[in-house]
C-alpha cells in the first residue's frame, strides 16, 4: 500500500512505493491524511503514483497523436505560444480510460468532491522549450460563487516527463483557495515550482491559483495531462456527450461511464424521460429510474466536512 515518507515539504505528502501496488486503492486513512493536507494548502503531490508503464505508454500515444493531427501551438495567453495541447483524449486512444479512474488519484478526488463527482475533461498540455509563463488562474473561474466556496473542481495534473522549474513546471500559490481575491491583489506573493519526477501527479482545489510555468529550455518538452473533475451539478468544461463516439463510450467501464455522465446524480440530475442518461446506450448497464433511486440525497458536505 502507498506510504508517506517524512520531511517532504509542503505537499508533497505522499510517495507511492512501485512495490505495494496490489491493485488495490488506497487505504481511507491515508486518503484521508491527502484530503487534508490538500484542504489546507489547496495542493498535494503523489510522487511515484503512477505505473512506468502506463506513463511510458501515455507518452507514446500523445506523441502520435501530435504527429497525426499535426499538432500546432494554438497561439493565445491561456494555452500558449510555444505549447501542444490535445483534448478530448477518451475518444482518441484506449490507453487514456485508465486514467480517471486510476486508484491512486479517484479516492482522493471523491473525498474532496463526492462519488457523485464528473469528469470535467482531460488534456494532453506538451510545453516547449521558450514558452512563456501562463497568467494565473483557478480552474474555477468561470464559476460565479463567491469566494472562498466549498471546492466545485479538483485537477490532477499527471507527469509523464519530469517536471523542474525550468522545464515549465506549474506555479501554485498555497492557500490561495481560501482567500477571497487573487493572490497578486495585496502585492507580490511567493509561488512555489511544482517540480515532480515523471509518474507523479499534482493534485489541487480548484479555487487554487497557479498557472503553467515558462519553459526556459533549449531542447526539453514538458509533457503532462490535465484530468480535470468537477462536482456532479456543475457543467463539464469538455462535452463527453457528444465528443466521444458512442462505439468508444460502451468500451468503458461502469465507473468511467458515471464519471462522463452516464448515470444519475443523487438519484435524479441528469435523466432521459425519468431514465438513467445510460439507457442510450442500450447495454443495460447502469440503467434506473429516477426518483427511484437507493442513493441517498443529501446536500453536499461544506468545505470545514470534506
Amino acid at each position: 500500500m502507498p506510504s508517506n515518507r517524512s520531511g517532504k515539504k509542503g505537499g508533497h505528502c505522499a510517495d507511492f512505493v512501485l512495490g505495494d501496488r496490489d491493485g488495490t486503492t488506497c487505504a481511507p486513512e491515508f486518503t484521508e491524511f491527502v484530503a487534508q493536507v490538500l484542504r489546507t494548502q489547496g495542493y498535494t503531490i503523489l510522487e511515484n503514483a503512477i505505473e512506468p508503464e502506463l506513463v511510458a505508454a501515455l507518452v507514446a500515444a500523445i506523441r502520435q497523436i501530435e504527429r497525426e493531427s499535426g499538432a500546432a501551438p494554438r497561439g493565445n495567453p491561456a494555452e500558449g505560444y510555444a505549447t501542444l495541447r490535445t483534448y478530448n483524449l477518451l475518444a482518441k486512444d484506449p490507453v487514456f480510460q485508465q486514467m480517471p479512474v486510476h486508484r491512486a488519484v479517484l479516492p482522493l478526488v471523491e473525498r474532496v468532491l463526492d462519488a457523485g463527482c464528473l469528469l470535467s475533461g482531460m488534456t494532453a498540455i506538451d510545453i516547449g522549450p521558450g514558452e512563456r509563463a501562463q497568467p494565473v488562474h483557478p480552474d474555477d473561474l468561470v464559476m460565479t460563487v463567491p469566494r472562498p466556496h466549498p471546492p466545485l473542481m479538483c485537477t490532477s495534473l499527471w507527469a509523464l516527463t519530469d517536471f523542474t522549474e525550468t522545464n515549465g513546471a506549474t506555479r501554485i500559490f498555497p492557500g490561495t483557495h481560501l482567500e477571497s481575491g487573487r493572490p497578486d491583489a495585496a502585492g507580490p506573493r511567493d509561488s512555489i515550482a511544482a517540480e515532480m519526477k515523471a509518474g507523479s501527479v499534482l493534485v489541487i482545489d480548484g479555487g487554487l491559483w497557479h498557472g503553467g510555468g515558462a519553459n526556459a529550455t533549449e531542447s526539453e518538452w514538458r509533457i503532462g495531462v490535465n484530468v480535470q473533475y468537477c462536482a456532479g451539478f456543475c457543467r463539464p468544461q469538455q462535452n463527453q456527450y457528444l465528443g466521444i463516439p458512442r462505439e468508444i463510450t460502451r468500451t468503458f467501464s461502469d465507473r468511467l461511464l458515471e464519471l462522463c455522465g452516464y448515470a444519475l446524480y443523487k438519484g435524479i440530475m441528469g435523466h432521459i424521460d425519468g431514465q438513467s442518461p445510460a439507457i442510450v446506450l442500450g447495454d443495460g448497464r447502469l440503467e434506473e429510474r429516477a426518483y427511484a433511486s437507493t442513493k441517498q440525497l443529501g446536500a453536499r458536505r461544506t468545505r470545514a466536512e470534506y
